[in-house]
């Protein structure tokens, strides 16, 4: 008889009681982590503030601003140089691609007594070049400096001062001089043509 009833009972493999131990405790662990849910869902609609028009207090110290002040004012004064520094650079490259520094460079460069003094290849002096002064054609205000070299390692200054009253009006030149090795070449009285 004993043999009949378990001869009916359904076989259970080791693959299927391992199943079953799996399924139970993912049963549990879900139980418990519902639980715990609920547990913080009380936890958080008991809290209930005393008065709900002043808001939270934060038990901290706030940071004290004036703590690294001068940190941030180093910082602000480097910015300022290095942006006063970039806009000085574009506004003298501007400077430097005008047509009329293009133009006077030309003539300088066709200037026998120039040449006499300087030499050939004549170009800005200085890594940087740099025009000095007030180079506005829109307004007629010209009065610019700026430094040349040729290939004989004689530097030059380089001096053109016009203005113009009106917009339709020619430049009037007033000064147009090269200055090197203690000489000063007129090179207004030298060119029949004029750069501006």
């Amino acid at each position: 008889m004993l043999r009949l009833v378990t001869r009916s009972l359904p076989r259970v493999t080791h693959s299927a009681a391992a199943g079953a131990l799996v399924s139970g405790s993912l049963l549990r662990s879900f139980s418990n982590s519902a639980r715990f849910n609920n547990i913080v869902a009380e936890d958080e609609a008991k809290i209930v503030l005393k008065n709900k028009n002043r808001p939270l207090r934060v038990d901290r110290e706030l940071p004290d601003p004036t703590r690294e002040r001068k940190k941030r004012i180093l910082g602000f004064v480097a910015f300022s140089v290095a942006m006063g520094s970039a806009l000085s650079l574009i506004f003298n490259y501007e400077k430097t691609e005008s047509p009329i520094i293009s133009n006077t460079l030309y003539h300088i460069r066709r200037s026998p007594a120039t040449r006499n003094i300087l030499g050939e290849s004549i170009e800005f002096d200085g890594i940087i070049p740099w025009v000095y002064g007030e180079l506005n054609s829109v307004k007629g205000r010209i009065n610019i400096t700026f430094y040349i070299k040729g290939d004989k390692n004689v530097s030059g200054t380089v001096r053109l001062v016009a203005d113009k009253n009106t917009h339709d009006e020619e430049f009037l030149i007033h000064e147009w001089s090269v200055t090197a090795a203690g000489k000063k070449i007129d090179l207004l009285a030298e060119n029949s043509k004029r750069p501006i």
